[in-house]
């Protein structure tokens, strides 16, 4: 049961990965930069991954679930926040929308069937022996390493906006 713990986990990062890696290219094939809160939902998004993929590499841990857990209700909160500034008839929407939803609303969907999902997974793969030592598959290996190019990607873009330090 492990095994089928281990890939679903690392299924879920690789879906973070390109919900990821399309941000970046709306950011930039539509010259559409990021605001502050959606920077701020990347990060969420990060944490995520970055639980999901603990339970990758060290086997499946309530504190995994729980750091994903912390991650996803974090994102959410301020993907609610940006819905609540653009929720009102006469303030426009940010952004392009996809599928006839903004990205905002989007990435408050992604973090609300993340909490379900590690959830889920909580209920059912509640198990007490856990396995000390183990390889990881090339399932789990192309999460980590997709999560990893779409965080340095995610650096390089903010460091690009935003620059290193307050702006003179």
């Amino acid at each position: 049961m492990q095994r089928w713990e281990r890939n679903l986990n690392g299924l879920q990062a690789i879906i973070i990965a390109c919900v990821l890696f399309g941000a970046l290219s709306i950011q930039y094939f539509y010259d559409e930069e990021p605001c502050v809160l959606c920077l701020m939902q990347r990060l969420g998004m990060l944490g995520v991954a970055a639980g999901a993929l603990m339970n990758c590499r060290f086997g499946p841990r309530r504190a995994h679930y729980g750091f994903s857990l912390l991650s996803a209700i974090y994102g959410g909160f301020v993907a609610l926040r940006q819905i609540a500034l653009h929720i009102c008839p006469q303030f426009p929407t940010f952004g392009i929308p996809f599928w006839g939803l903004s990205l905002y609303m989007w990435s408050f969907i992604i973090f609300s069937c993340s909490v379900a999902f590690a959830a889920l997974l909580l209920i059912c793969f509640d198990s007490v022996k856990r396995e000390v030592n183990f390889r990881m598959n090339w399932w789990s290996q192309l999460a980590f390493a997709l999560i990893f190019l779409a965080a340095f990607a995610n650096i390089f873009s903010t460091l690009q906006l935003c620059g290193l330090g307050p702006c003179s």
